[in-house]
C-alpha cells in the first residue's frame, strides 16, 4: 500500500490521462482547413505537438492571425471533439488518492481547460493538489524547472523529489523529470514505444491500468541536474471547480 508520507504521483495530461492526440489532431485539421484555407500533415502536427499551448497553436495555424483569434477558431470547434479518458485513467487516480498519495498534473495544456477536461471526464480534481498548466509557469518540457512550483508544494507536504514519479507519454516527460531528479514511469499510450522508453533507460507500461504501486516504487531514482532560471515566478493553480474554456 502506497503512503502518503514517502510518495506523491504528477501525471501528465495528454495521452497520459486524457486521450488526445488522434481527437485533437482531426480537430486541427478541420480549423487549418475551414478557417484558414490549408491542409495540415501529420509532420507538421508531430513537429509541434506537445509544445506549450499557446505556442503550438500559433505555429500549427502558421500565424495565421493573432494567437486570441486563432484559440477561439479551435474552440468552436470543441463540441465535435472532446477529449476522452484512457482506459483505466480514473481508477487509478482515485485508487491513488485513495491509498494517501499525494496526486497533481503537470502539461503542455493550459491551466483552465485542463481541468475542465479533468472535472468532465470524471476525474477527482477537487482532491488533487494542483493541476499546472503551461500558464501557470515560465519553463516548459522538457526544462526541469517546469516541476519547481510542483516540488515546493509537495515539499510542503513532506514529500522530497526522491519520492515523487511522473508518469507520461514522451520522452520530454522523460528527460524533463530526469532533469528534476524525480522517479519516472512511460506510458505507451502517446507517440513512444515501450523499445524507444528501454532504449533511454526507462520504465514504461502500455496503459495506465497496469500502473501497480510495486511499480511507482521500483521505478528508478535520477540525479537531479541544474535547472534553467525561470524569468517569471512560477503560478499555482490550486484544484477547485473548474470553468469551462473554449481552448483545446
Amino acid at each position: 500500500m502506497l503512503n502518503q508520507s514517502w510518495a506523491a504521483v504528477i501525471f501528465d495530461l495528454d495521452d497520459t490521462l486524457l486521450v488526445s492526440r488522434t481527437i485533437k489532431w482531426e480537430q486541427y485539421r478541420t480549423t487549418a482547413n475551414r478557417f484558414y484555407g490549408f491542409e495540415l500533415g501529420d509532420d507538421e502536427l508531430a513537429l509541434h505537438w506537445g509544445k506549450p499551448f499557446d505556442e503550438m497553436i500559433r505555429e500549427l495555424f502558421r500565424r495565421s492571425a493573432p494567437v486570441e483569434e486563432l484559440i477561439a477558431a479551435v474552440g468552436s470547434l470543441d463540441m465535435h471533439y472532446p477529449k476522452t479518458p484512457c482506459a483505466g485513467a480514473v481508477h487509478v487516480v482515485e485508487r491513488l488518492l485513495r491509498d494517501g498519495v499525494l496526486v497533481g498534473v503537470v502539461t503542455s495544456s493550459n491551466t483552465e481547460p485542463a481541468m475542465h477536461d479533468l472535472a468532465r471526464t470524471g476525474f477527482p480534481v477537487d482532491h488533487m493538489l494542483f493541476v499546472h498548466g503551461a500558464d501557470a509557469t515560465a519553463a516548459h518540457k522538457p526544462d526541469p524547472a517546469v516541476f519547481d512550483e510542483s516540488v515546493a508544494l509537495l515539499a510542503e507536504q513532506g514529500v522530497t523529489p526522491d519520492d515523487i514519479t511522473y508518469v507520461g507519454d514522451s520522452l520530454i516527460d522523460l528527460h524533463a523529470a530526469r532533469g528534476a531528479g524525480l522517479r519516472f514511469v512511460g506510458v505507451t499510450t502517446g507517440v513512444v514505444g515501450d523499445a524507444e522508453f528501454r532504449a533511454a533507460h526507462a520504465d514504461s507500461v502500455p496503459a495506465l491500468a497496469q500502473l501497480t504501486s510495486g511499480r511507482l516504487r521500483s521505478a528508478p531514482r535520477c540525479s537531479r541536474r541544474a535547472a534553467a532560471p525561470s524569468s517569471t515566478p512560477h503560478g499555482r493553480s490550486p484544484a477547485g471547480a473548474p470553468k469551462p474554456d473554449h481552448r483545446a
